[in-house]
């Protein structure tokens, strides 16, 4: 699938920047049913994340899909945005709705956080809107 989402990162800060990210999301793999995926999300100020991460959908209904993430990735800063160094954790939890033609459209919260490898450790939270369609 590719997925574009857009929305505010650190909502829980005193001040907010916006950004739009861009996925792949490669088919389930492994019997545990994991999915790969490799992203990049652009900061309105310039600030980028390239990552690459773990997903594993959980299907509720019959169209809704609840799916928790973990990925690791390179972080450029800007002057709004400073997570203190440039290896980045993600970890999140998205909500989506499948339209028909696996079309999915949802929303995101995640947090973005170098798990205390560096000296500062500020970290932040992201809440998306996603839209995400099938590629083949």
């Amino acid at each position: 699938m590719l997925a574009v989402s857009g929305g505010p990162v650190g909502i829980a800060d005193s001040g907010t920047t916006s950004r739009l990210g861009l996925e792949y999301r490669f088919g389930e793999h492994t019997e545990y049913k994991l999915i790969p995926s490799l992203g990049v999300a652009v900061s309105d100020r310039d600030a980028f994340f390239l990552s690459a991460e773990l997903r594993r959908n959980f299907w509720l209904l019959d169209r809704l899909i609840l799916t928790p993430s973990f990925g690791v990735g390179y972080f450029n800063e800007d002057e709004a945005l400073d997570l203190g160094g440039e290896l980045e954790f993600r970890s999140g939890i998205e909500m989506t709705y499948c339209l028909p033609g696996d079309w999915r459209i949802g929303w995101a919260l995640f947090h973005l956080s170098n798990g205390g490898l560096s000296d500062s450790n500020p970290g932040t939270e992201a809440l998306v809107i996603t839209l995400a369609l099938p590629v083949n």
